[in-house]
């Protein structure tokens, strides 16, 4: 009697676990595309005001935020101040492709890492930071939608694993 109880208790931890899991990953992506808007608020306020170089607006910023944004922003800086004759976009791309297999970052947030580095293509500060200012009405939009669509779908989600468990008991008890 007592092995039922407990292969009741594992198929409930399972399904709950599964659904809280889907819910966090929303929330992960929500939390990366926010960490992406305060780096890309940073960026455009230290080209506007204090124009500094590239490379050193990403040391500043990547003692700022939080993981893996900090190594990734360091290691943008650290391949700008070797000079091997590689542009910005492609060091920036060169670090996406990097941490593609990685775990640190959700597939939302490195396809939106992409597109702020062709924020850089642009010669001028202003078209950079006009550019930036573009992306991060896209990334206000994007951040909206997923908010929203998380809200609707966690209920749902968190309903139906718990049902789909105690459906599950029902079954094989």
């Amino acid at each position: 009697m007592w092995q039922k109880f407990v292969a009741g208790a594992c198929v409930m931890t399972g399904a709950l676990g599964f659904g809280w899991s889907l819910c966090s990953e929303m929330n992960s992506d929500i939390q990366h595309l926010r960490q992406q808007k305060q780096i890309l608020l940073y960026i455009s306020g230290e080209i506007t005001y204090l124009h500094r170089p590239m490379e050193e607006i990403f040391d500043l910023i990547a003692c700022k935020v939080e993981p893996p944004y900090d190594l990734f922003l360091s290691d943008v800086s650290q391949s700008m101040k070797e000079r091997n004759g590689n542009s910005l976009i492609n060091i920036w791309n060169e670090a996406i492709h990097d941490r593609k297999n990685g775990v640190d970052f959700s597939q939302t947030g490195l396809e939106y890492l992409a597109k702020m580095g062709n924020c850089f293509e642009y010669e001028g500060e202003q078209l950079q930071v006009e550019a930036l200012r573009l992306f991060e009405l896209e990334l206000d939009s994007e951040i909206d939608r997923l908010t929203v669509k998380k809200n609707e779908n966690s209920r749902l989600i968190k309903a139906l694993s718990t049902l789909t468990g105690i459906l599950c008991i029902i079954l094989f008890l």
